[in-house]
């Protein structure tokens, strides 16, 4: 039996003061890579340049001539021909154990599509975080599950994933694709579901194998920012939908158990319940993929005949669920914006004032 081969894949972006302890602690792996793919989306600082003093020939450096960001890193993952990936951020690095102790539990536990490790919160110093003085620690603390937890986890908590942590096998990849590059905050949660959805297992070994680095001057795309929050909430929405997979109640009760099916029900209501689930869980994202949901599901006559049958769907229920679409809110707030800005300069102030007053007060 031959040996595995292993891939290192590192996107480097503006990273010169890190670049080059990131490539060197993959190079000092006591299982060494086979491979380490460097690609560079157009750095404008000399991250380039000192990525090219490390001379090892199985380092293969990239140069993008334009900064693309998520069709930068999908090239380089595609471009990895080893069976298992590991993904480095070019400012972060590895235990030198790191690749042993994952390939070992990748080549025992088969149906594993991913394997992580726990992770050390860096700062731009590399200093180390002290306990509980961060967010990011106890995200990357989540326990480890069987396959439909980590499913009921993403949909409801969001990532509890460090991408700098992970081996990919990559029959994953070669099945359901790399990253997608269209994802901008979430292009790591979207591939880890996509994975456990797809009937691979996710694991978390217990060590500390992975340095992380926070900046503290902003420069994370993680940062909650306004521009930020917005992509967040509309990858979110999206990415929900590879839940559409699910089609049968018996998966869909096994991922969500709190869901109460009707026992006249059958799979055709799948999609039906998942929407109401979701519009259930009070986030903007939630709701938009409910309605988006229900929509999907609403095509099929013979689904929306059951669901009478069973729970009195009605259409006017229908129209009510579509109703509650975020893109729809919104126009109300702004359509209420608009009402009382023409108000005030149509009413006289005190009157304004005293009918301000009298709605408080009701």
């Amino acid at each position: 039996m031959k040996e595995p081969r292993v891939s290192v894949f590192t996107t480097l972006y503006n990273h010169e003061r890190y670049i080059h302890e990131t490539i060197l602690s993959a190079l000092r792996q006591t299982t060494p890579p086979d491979e380490i793919i460097v690609i560079d989306d157009a750095s404008t600082d000399n991250s380039l340049s000192i990525a090219s003093t490390i001379s090892h020939p199985c380092i293969h450096l990239i140069r993008q001539p334009h900064n693309l960001g998520g069709a930068t890193t999908m090239k380089g993952l595609l471009t990895c021909k080893g069976d298992f990936v590991a993904i480095l951020n070019s400012d972060d690095y590895w235990h030198s154990h790191k690749l042993e102790k994952q390939l070992s539990y990748m080549l025992t536990h088969p149906t594993c599509g991913a394997v992580f490790t726990r992770v050390t919160l860096i700062d731009e110093e590399g200093r180390y975080f002290e306990q509980n003085s961060h967010p990011l620690q106890s995200i990357f603390l989540a326990e480890n599950r069987n396959r439909a937890s980590w499913l009921r986890y993403m949909f409801s908590h969001g990532n509890p994933f460090c991408a700098s942590s992970v081996l990919i096998r990559r029959d994953c990849l070669k099945r359901l694709g790399p990253l997608d590059g269209r994802y901008i905050q979430l292009q790591d949660l979207e591939m880890w579901l996509r994975i456990a959805i797809n009937g691979y297992d996710l694991h978390i070994l217990e060590d500390e194998l992975t340095y992380y680095r926070v900046a503290k001057n902003r420069a994370n795309m993680s940062t909650s920012t306004k521009t930020n929050r917005l992509i967040y909430t509309y990858e979110y929405a999206k990415l929900l939908r590879h839940f559409w997979q699910v089609t049968t109640l018996k998966e869909l009760s096994t991922i969500f158990k709190e869901i109460n099916i009707h026992s006249n029900a059958s799979d055709l209501l799948t999609l039906y319940y998942l929407a109401w689930f979701a519009s259930s869980q009070g986030s903007v994202h939630h709701l938009q993929f409910a309605v988006d949901t229900m929509f999907e599901w609403s095509a099929n006559e013979s689904a929306m005949n059951m669901a009478y049958r069973c729970h009195d769907f009605s259409h006017a229920t229908y129209r009510s669920f579509i109703a509650q679409n975020p893109l729809g809110a919104t126009d109300e707030r702004r359509l209420s914006r608009k009402v009382k800005s023409l108000a005030r300069e149509i009413i006289p102030h005190r009157i304004h004032h005293l009918l301000h007053r009298i709605v408080k007060q009701l």
